[in-house]
């Protein structure tokens, strides 16, 4: 392209630009608006001639001024929204998001109260599911017909249970006399091994038996208490080392507990508020009502029937 033709059309558009800019922001032109034609904003690349003046925006014969281009943010009237409807649509967003939060924030708590709840339902179930199989152990390997005032297979009291089953047998050394407060059985490995502190004996000889707890063990030499009322003899009497489970509610912490023998109580359940054992020993049945929960309080029933405990033997 010749440099004369490069140079008129640089100062074509120069041109052009001041007259755009003069016509916008003169005083006399502010009621009218200008849309140029195709042939005053075409840009000729290909060396042609360009445009002429006369494309330019032409005066109005009515009112004498100038037609202008103005810019969509320098019109009166813009497009978009306005202040109030800016804020209308601030604030319903702001309503529907603090709707939103209080539903999850509903949704929320009621979702951690059933999980609380069914977690309390299912630590009481299990908790009853360990009882009942204690039960079943109550009164297993004793014989029955004996008479003895202080021992039964199961014993209730107020808040607590005692369940007895045998574990295994002794065999007596010495003859036992009345009031005597020590045993002498047949040492053996396992049995000395066995034996321990807090655990529970019963003595059987023809219809009478005792109960008594070893407060002591020295070789095959075991103190026991309380002192035996009877004698026994030693070729006719039977020795068993019982097995001695007690469950009972600790009110303080609120927490039943499950004791082995002389063993310190291991929590069975928490957040247990009563506990009430009852049985019917005509009928060998033993019903046990459980209230528990942290929160929200429920109650829990069980009824079993012993089937290794001797029915009517209590004297």
């Amino acid at each position: 392209m010749p440099l004369n033709s490069i140079f008129q059309e640089k100062l074509f558009n120069l041109q052009d630009i001041l007259f755009f800019l003069h016509c916008s922001f003169s005083p006399e032109h502010k009621s009218k608006s200008f849309s140029p034609s195709p042939e005053s904003i075409h840009l000729n690349i290909s060396g042609e001639k360009l445009p002429s003046k006369k494309t330019r925006p032409k005066i109005d014969n009515s009112t004498g001024a100038e037609n202008k281009i103005v810019a969509p943010f320098l019109q009166k009237n813009p497009p978009g929204f306005t202040l109030i409807e800016c804020l209308l649509s601030l604030s319903l967003s702001l309503l529907i998001l603090i709707s939103a939060l209080e539903i999850f924030s509903q949704a929320r708590k009621v979702f951690y109260r059933l999980k609380e709840e069914h977690e309390s339902t299912l630590a009481a179930v299990t908790a009853l599911e360990k009882i009942q199989e204690d039960l079943e152990t109550a009164g297993a390997g004793l014989v029955s017909g004996t008479k003895d005032s202080n021992f039964f297979p199961l014993s209730v009291d107020n808040s607590s249970l005692l369940i007895f089953s045998r574990k295994k047998n002794l065999r007596l050394a010495a003859d036992i006399e009345a009031n005597q407060n020590f045993i002498l059985i047949v040492p053996e490995s396992e049995s000395s091994s066995s034996l321990r502190k807090g655990q529970a004996i019963f003595l059987k000889h023809n219809q009478q038996g005792e109960l008594v707890y070893i407060t002591g063990v020295s070789d095959n030499r075991l103190t026991v208490s309380p002192p035996l009322i009877n004698s026994y003899s030693s070729l006719e009497t039977e020795i068993l080392l019982l097995e001695k489970i007690e469950i009972y509610l600790d009110g303080k912490q609120k927490t039943l507990r499950r004791k082995v023998n002389d063993t310190s109580g291991q929590p069975l359940l928490e957040e247990v508020t009563q506990f009430e054992p009852f049985y019917d020993s005509e009928k060998n049945l033993l019903q046990i009502r459980l209230t528990a929960g942290e929160s929200r309080e429920k109650n829990y029933e069980l009824v079993f029937y012993p089937k290794n405990i001797f029915k009517n033997s209590r004297p």
